[in-house]
């Protein structure tokens, strides 16, 4: 990727490739968000030929995936070296070509790749970004969705009958703590991060470099009826707007004015929060799996699930197979095993079942202490999110 790409903020980038798929995706006009069966004539009969509508075991796929060889994988996780490694032990003679790439870069890649007639991805891992996944790249045939019966008959609803794609498992955008100094979670309400208390020590990446956080912003304007009840339960009195469009909005405008600490990255909010012998540590938001990285260096890190009025909305992984692979049976047995095949037991899905994550199947023991159905979210809304990105960044803009 050029350096001017990644040096255009996560707005510039989001339209350009809007502007991009629009011109490269075939008759959008009146396709459906439904993968292979919304997309262009041509890639519609791809992905009927390659069998996406079917169900088939892993023996049946591993004797054609033996003929291709390979599966290229994009995915938003560096965890997926592990499920090179089993994959590779399970179905000797099937190579995994993975690439760890960010959502956002992930979608500049396949956009312009599709453009060219290049369809090197066989299997995309992301999450949805702002919704451009599924109302652009799913509804353009650039990616397809693969959901076995097999599989996704033993998962939870939404996840059994959802149209955005296959989602093994999800996790959430949360709160983090130093454990050391802090024995309980010292946020209760998201409105609290806007008082004089925290100003100046909370630590979020950047939202106009992090979709995910934007993403989250996003929750708070689509839910702001519940951040307006959570002002009132947090100060005793109704919310004064400034001129917001409602309390979601607001709730952006004073955070924004509480002299935030911006970061490019996750991984260094939790080393900054965790970092032993302090007295006074800042806080962050991050993806609820950075707990694991408590365990592997050191850090004292703790994570809060019961903030009003939610904890934050899903984060849904998300499997595709891309739009002419040409290893798809590869690409199929895959994703059976990222999603944990047939009976849950595949270590394709055990990597991402741990601290901070919840798989989607009622089949599964997850790792995770609090049952998925006790998880307070919101719903990860991709229409809303993809129709208001622009509202919300310009939004954000001004307050800086």
């Amino acid at each position: 990727m050029s350096k001017a790409i990644r040096k255009s903020t996560l707005a510039a980038l989001l339209c350009s490739i809007a502007l991009t798929v629009s011109a490269c995706g075939g008759s959008g006009g009146s396709s459906k968000a439904t993968g292979a069966q919304g997309s262009s004539g041509t890639a519609a009969g791809w992905a009927e030929k390659a069998g996406l509508n079917k169900t088939e075991t892993a023996a049946e796929l591993y004797a054609k995936a033996k003929e291709e060889g390979t599966v290229v994988l994009y995915s938003m996780s560096s965890r997926v070296s592990d499920v090179k490694d089993s994959f590779e032990a399970k179905y000797p003679g099937v190579k995994v070509e993975a690439y760890n790439i960010s959502s956002v870069d992930m979608l500049e890649k396949l956009v312009r790749e599709h453009g060219a007639g290049v369809y090197n991805a066989d299997v995309i891992f992301t999450k949805d970004t702002g919704g451009t996944f599924t109302m652009e790249l799913l509804k353009k045939g650039i990616v397809h969705k693969y959901m076995p019966s097999d599989l996704v008959g033993k998962m939870v609803e939404p996840y059994k009958t959802q149209v955005e794609g296959l989602v093994p498992y999800v996790e959430v955008r949360g709160i983090f703590y130093n454990s050391d100094v802090y024995k309980t979670p010292p946020i209760s309400n998201w409105w609290d991060l806007t008082t004089p208390e925290w100003k100046g020590r909370l630590m979020i990446s950047d939202p106009m470099k992090s979709a995910d956080t934007m993403d989250l912003f996003l929750a708070f304007v689509q839910n702001a009826e519940d951040m307006k009840q959570a002002y009132k339960e947090k100060f005793g009195k109704d919310i004064e707007l400034n001129g917001s469009p409602n309390a979601g909005y607001e709730f952006i405008r004073r955070l924004s004015k509480n002299d935030l600490i911006l970061t490019n990255s996750g991984g260094d909010i939790v080393k900054a929060v965790g970092k032993t012998g302090q007295t006074k540590p800042p806080i962050g938001l991050a993806v609820s799996t950075k707990l694991r990285e408590a365990q592997g260096q050191g850090l004292k890190l703790g994570v809060s699930y019961d903030i009003k009025p939610k904890v934050s909305h899903v984060e849904q992984a998300l499997l595709y197979v891309g739009d002419q692979s040409k290893h798809p049976n590869a690409a199929k047995l895959l994703i059976r095993w990222m999603s944990g095949e047939a009976d849950g037991n595949a270590d394709g899905l055990k990597p991402f079942n741990i601290w901070g994550a919840w798989p989607t199947r009622s089949d599964v023991k997850q790792v995770e202490d609090l049952p998925l159905a006790k998880l307070n979210v919101w719903k990860y809304d991709p229409v809303f999110y993809y129709e208001n990105s622009p509202k919300v960044r310009d939004f954000w803009l001004k307050q800086q």
